[in-house]
């Protein structure tokens, strides 16, 4: 290795004794850039088949210096050697010299047709071509040390609320989870933080029904609203314990939930026109917006919904219904797609394997796919869609529910910002009502 780096160096400085001797005939006050600093880096190797380095997008931070993939490459990828491709700040720039220091302490002048052992690369030392600033940049290859894909779960809490429980509704709001629940002819409500699950303060909500159907609450903006099935009011709340009914312009039927900002938000309902269902969108309910016809196909009561909203896509925008009721009482057996666009909403049922059952079924949007938890034949499962909700298919053995976790309907399902998944209650297989919290989390947001 020694021999090797005298033999290059030795180049270099001949090469660059006879490149400022061509410079000299021309212009005697040259001045070299003292720009040291990597501006692009890359690698590949011939034993990755799938070219997964060569699309691995590394971090180059200039401050601290440092060059990292954020990304980190699947679990158990390998690869012995690579070759580096190493820019400078532009075509017309070059490094008098790239070092490449290898653990445990070798130290070597890089050269682009050098297979380099990435696995003991530490450090690449650079210096300017004005032959005396060199900058220092510590290497990272970031590998899954576990499967990112694995879905770790843990019981938050257990019997959190206080008295019988009929029916049952969470939602987050205001940075808290407030469980709703019906006892008897009681509203009842019990808050958690976001981030807790475990400590619960109970409250008692004024201004509710009992009718209220609990299954209808939307969190939108700075308000919570509910439906009435009884008066077929709407209810507000600013602080989801004092409740007050909201004169709306139209009878509503179904509340389908907030739609995306990007394609214009608010909240999608199916109200009464003419003795005709449409769609009407709102904000507050003082005002609604009519829109198309609601076909005879989409459930009123009793669904799930989620809103979809991909941050890497513009046109992944929408919402998705699974289960309920329709207006003839029948079962929905589809997933909705509900899009609104051009003042319309579009609508296309998805394609779920026909031993999917969907009542009671709960949907959510979780590593930027939706999925849906429903039952088997013994225990509930977990399905997603990779393509934007069309197709499903049911999740592998690292993705199941704990074997403690009793199988259940009805269930309100809750993602937060720390990319954890949150179960809150349901009904049990023997038709009573759970009152549990559950919390899981894929490896890749815990950073291992």
């Amino acid at each position: 290795m020694r021999s090797k780096y005298f033999l290059l160096a030795s180049v270099l400085v001949m090469n660059l004794l006879l490149f400022s001797s061509c410079l000299n005939s021309s212009d005697e006050n040259i001045e070299y850039s003292p720009d040291a600093q990597i501006y692009a880096f890359s690698m590949s190797s011939r034993a990755d088949t799938s070219n997964l380095l060569s699309a691995t997008q590394f971090t180059i931070d200039q401050i601290n210096g440092k060059i990292f993939n954020k990304e980190p490459l699947p679990y158990q990828f390998q690869v012995d050697s690579v070759l580096l491709n190493i820019s400078g700040p532009s075509s017309y720039s070059f490094f008098i010299q790239v070092l490449l220091k290898l653990q445990p302490d070798s130290t070597f002048l890089w050269m682009q047709s050098d297979s380099v052992a990435v696995n003991r690369l530490s450090e690449i030392i650079t210096t300017a071509p004005d032959g005396e600033t060199t900058k220092s940049y510590n290497f990272e290859l970031n590998i899954y040390q576990q499967d990112p894909y694995i879905l770790s779960w843990e019981k938050r809490q257990n019997n959190y609320l206080s008295s019988p429980v009929e029916s049952q509704k969470t939602i987050a709001f205001n940075n808290l989870f407030i469980t709703y629940w019906l006892s008897g002819t009681d509203m009842k409500a019990a808050t958690t933080l976001i981030t807790d699950g475990v400590n619960w303060s109970e409250t008692n909500p004024t201004g509710l029904p009992h009718s209220a159907d609990l299954s209808t609450l939307v969190a939108s903006g700075n308000a919570v609203y509910l439906f009435d099935d009884i008066s077929e009011s709407v209810y507000k709340s600013t602080d989801g314990v004092t409740w007050n009914p909201v004169t709306a312009p139209y009878t509503v039927r179904a509340m389908y939930g907030e739609l995306p900002a990007a394609t214009g938000g608010g909240i999608l309902t199916a109200i009464n026109h003419n003795d005709t269902l449409k769609f009407a969108k709102t904000t507050d309910f003082t005002a609604m917006t009519l829109m198309n016809r609601v076909p005879d196909d989409m459930p009123l009561k009793d669904f799930s919904t989620a809103q979809i909203d991909d941050p890497t896509s513009y046109s992944i925008k929408y919402i998705l219904l699974s289960g309920g009721t329709k207006a003839d009482t029948t079962p929905n057996n589809g997933i909705w797609i509900l899009q609104e666009k051009n003042g319309k909403i579009t609508y296309i049922a998805s394609r779920v394997p026909g031993s999917v059952s969907l009542s009671g079924s709960s949907l959510f949007f979780y590593d930027n796919k939706p999925y849906l938890m429903t039952t088997s034949s013994e225990k509930n499962i977990l399905i997603y869609s990779e393509n934007s909700g069309l197709d499903w298919i049911e999740a592998g053995e690292n993705q199941q529910l704990p074997a403690d976790f009793n199988k259940r309907t009805d269930a309100s399902i809750i993602t937060d910002a720390d990319n954890y998944i949150w179960i809150f209650g349901g009904i049990s297989a023997i038709q009573t009502q759970l009152v549990d919290v559950w919390r899981g989390r894929l490896n890749k947001f815990a950073g291992i």
